[in-house]
């Protein structure tokens, strides 16, 4: 597991990454988001950062915030270019310092949270649009293995449950094994559910987060009901869709 200040790092680069690009890998096509851009992916990151920072500053008795968060950025339109759209994820970055269990607004658990937990949710998902960048470019997808590890966990803790939550669905239990190079389990985490089917996921750290986030994947290994890992990859879709605005 990674510090605090671990994920603030990892998440400051994640941003510095995906808006870091030059101005002819802008409009690469990015496989894992069907018609965005590599651009478009800097613009949901940034946007996304409006509302993080919306979430963060707010109380947990204030639902409200995630909305005035999305209007806010919808607000300021179309055109931004990447260094403005790093700079509004960094601010809400900047807004993780100090007091790490100060209380705020957390939109995956529709309630309490933490600037520590925030810090664990932007690490987590800004490391899997590093991911969809990446393969833009025509990079193998790849993490290092602690930050993949990481994400996984928070994967299984809060993301996939507020995707189940939000959808109504109860796909299965879900056992995940992290595979060391050499062949040898590492670490385990699952996803407890009340329903009867279940399935194990055996692999590399990354492309495990990849299979989660359902995204393209290879060398995992599936065993079990593999209904209930194809039901898992579809809930973010379902649960969310987030449009590509500009």
């Amino acid at each position: 597991m990674l510090s605090h200040t671990e994920r603030v790092t990892a998440a400051r680069s994640a941003v510095d990454f995906i808006c870091g690009r030059t101005d002819d890998e802008l409009e690469r096509p990015v496989p894992n988001c069907p018609g965005w851009t590599v651009y478009n992916a800097m613009v949901h990151v940034g946007r996304v950062g409006i509302a993080w920072r919306s979430m963060i500053l707010a109380s947990p008795d204030d639902p409200d915030s995630r909305a005035r968060g999305y209007a806010d950025a919808e607000a300021r339109g179309p055109g931004h270019s990447p260094a403005d759209l790093a700079s509004w994820v960094h601010a809400a970055l900047d807004e993780l310092e100090g007091d790490t269990e100060r209380p705020s607004y957390f939109s995956m658990t529709g309630g309490h949270g933490t600037r520590s937990l925030w810090a664990w949710h932007a690490s987590s998902e800004l490391a899997v649009h590093v991911l969809d960048v990446q393969d833009a470019l025509g990079l193998e997808p790849h993490l290092d293995d602690a930050l993949a590890a990481d994400a996984i966990v928070y994967a299984c803790t809060y993301f996939l449950p507020a995707m189940r939550n939000a959808t109504g669905r109860d796909p299965g239990a879900v056992r995940i094994e992290f595979v060391h190079e050499d062949g040898r389990i590492v670490d385990v985490v699952s996803v407890e559910s009340s329903g009867d089917g279940s399935t194990v996921l055996r692999g590399d750290p990354t492309q495990l987060l990849l299979a989660l986030w359902g995204r393209p994947f290879h060398d995992v290994v599936v065993e079990g009901d593999e209904a209930v890992f194809d039901a898992w990859r579809q809930l973010p879709t379902e649960a969310f869709q987030f449009g590509a605005w500009d």
